[in-house]
C-alpha cells in the first residue's frame, strides 16, 4: 500500500505541512500510520478524506462544520449548505449595501469644489448617522427628493421661522396652513412612505442635532411639530392611524391647474352648474380620491374631519378663491360630497 509522508502529501495537495499538522491536532485528518521515528504517513483513504476536506473548505465551510459533517458521514449536508447559503446571502447584501453607500458618499462629495477635511468628516458622520436608520437606497431617495424640493423648502422654513418669532399660536390658521405644507413636503420627500417619516423622526429625536446643520434648526422643528401634532390629533378623531397613513400628496401640477381653472370661472362669473364647472368638480374629486389612496370611504371621512374640526378650516392646498368656487359649484350641482368642507370661517 502506498503511503505518503506529510511533506509529500502537502506538496501534492497544494497545502503546507503546517496545515496538515493542524488538521491532525484538531482530529480533522489524522494519519493512518507513523514511521518508527514517529513521522506521519497517509494512505489512500487519508488522501480521499483530505480531498473531501478541501472541497468543503472551498465551498466556504468552516473547519468545525467540515469536521462535524465528516464525523456524521455526510449526514446534515443539506442543512450545512443551506446555512452557508444564508451566510453568503447576508455577506452579499452587506457588500452591496456598502458599495451603494460608498457610491452615495462619492456623489455627495463630488458636488462643488474639492471638500476640505471638515467637509469630509461632516459628510462621513452624517452618512453614518443616516445608515443607522435607512438603507443606502433610501438615503439616496430622501436626499435626492430633498434637493429637488430646495426651492420650496427654503421659503417655507423662512415663513415658519417668521411665525415663530411673531409667537403665532400653533392652532392659528396661519400656522396650521404652514403645518399642512410642511407635512406634504415631508411626505413627498419620503415618497409617501409614513414608515420612512417615522424613522426620520426617530433619527432626528435620537441623534445629535448638531449633525443637521443645514436643516431648519431644532427650534423651528419643535415649533412646527407642535402644530402638526394638533393637526394629526384632529384628523385621528375621524379616522384610524392606518387610514391616515393612506393619505398621499397630490401632484402640484394638478393643484395649480385646478386653481387656475377655478380662478378663470370666478373671473368670468361663469355658470357654476355649466359644463366647465362640472368638469372642475369632477377633476377635484378625482384629485382628492388620489390623495385618499382611491378610497371613497376615506375621502368621506376626510370631508367630515374638515367639516367638524375648526382647526382644519381654511387650511388646504387650495387658495381661498379656488376653494370658494369649488364649494359653490358643488352646492349648485347638488354634488353628494357637498358640505362645509371648505369652511373658511
Amino acid at each position: 500500500m502506498l503511503l505518503l509522508k506529510v511533506g509529500e502529501l502537502a506538496t501534492r495537495a497544494g497545502l503546507t505541512v503546517r496545515t496538515l499538522h493542524h488538521y491532525d491536532t484538531i482530529a480533522l485528518l489524522k494519519p493512518s500510520a507513523r514511521t518508527d521515528a514517529g513521522y506521519r504517513l497517509y494512505n489512500q483513504d487519508d488522501v480521499a478524506q483530505l480531498h473531501a476536506i478541501q472541497a468543503l473548505r472551498h465551498m466556504g465551510l468552516s473547519l468545525a462544520d467540515v469536521g462535524d459533517m465528516l464525523a456524521r458521514g455526510g449526514e446534515g449536508l443539506g442543512d450545512t449548505i443551506a446555512r452557508q447559503i444564508r451566510t453568503l446571502g447576508h455577506e452579499i447584501n452587506q457588500a452591496t449595501e456598502l458599495q451603494a453607500r460608498l457610491q452615495l458618499l462619492q456623489e455627495r462629495l463630488a458636488t462643488g469644489s474639492a471638500p476640505d477635511m471638515a467637509d469630509w468628516l461632516h459628510t462621513l458622520s452624517l452618512m453614518n448617522t443616516f445608515s443607522k436608520y435607512f438603507s443606502a437606497a433610501e438615503i439616496k431617495r430622501i436626499l435626492d427628493n430633498r434637493k429637488a424640493q430646495s426651492a420650496v423648502w427654503e421659503p417655507l422654513i423662512a415663513e415658519v421661522r417668521a411665525a415663530m418669532e411673531q409667537q403665532l399660536a400653533a392652532d392659528s390658521k396661519t400656522v396650521q396652513s404652514l403645518a399642512l405644507r410642511w407635512m406634504n413636503l415631508t411626505l413627498a420627500m419620503m415618497d409617501d412612505d409614513f414608515k420612512l417619516i417615522d424613522r426620520w423622526g426617530q433619527m432626528y429625536n435620537t441623534e445629535s442635532k448638531g449633525q443637521f446643520q443645514n436643516g431648519p434648526g431644532p427650534d423651528v422643528v419643535d415649533y412646527i411639530n407642535a402644530a402638526i401634532a394638533l393637526r394629526m390629533a384632529a384628523m385621528l378623531r375621524h379616522m384610524t392611524l392606518a387610514e391616515l397613513h393612506t393619505l398621499r400628496t397630490g401632484p402640484q401640477a394638478d393643484i395649480d391647474e385646478l386653481a387656475r381653472d377655478a380662478h378663470a370661472l370666478h373671473a368670468e362669473n361663469a355658470d357654476l352648474a355649466g359644463p366647465a364647472a362640472r368638469a372642475l368638480v369632477a377633476r377635484w374629486e378625482q384629485f382628492m380620491l388620489l390623495v385618499c389612496g382611491n378610497k371613497p370611504a376615506l375621502l368621506r371621512k376626510l370631508i367630515v374631519a374638515y367639516s367638524a374640526e375648526s382647526l382644519l378650516h381654511g387650511t388646504t392646498v387650495f387658495d381661498s378663491v379656488a376653494l370658494e368656487v369649488i364649494k359653490r359649484a358643488m352646492d349648485v350641482q347638488g354634488h353628494p360630497l357637498a358640505n362645509p368642507l371648505f369652511d373658511n370661517s
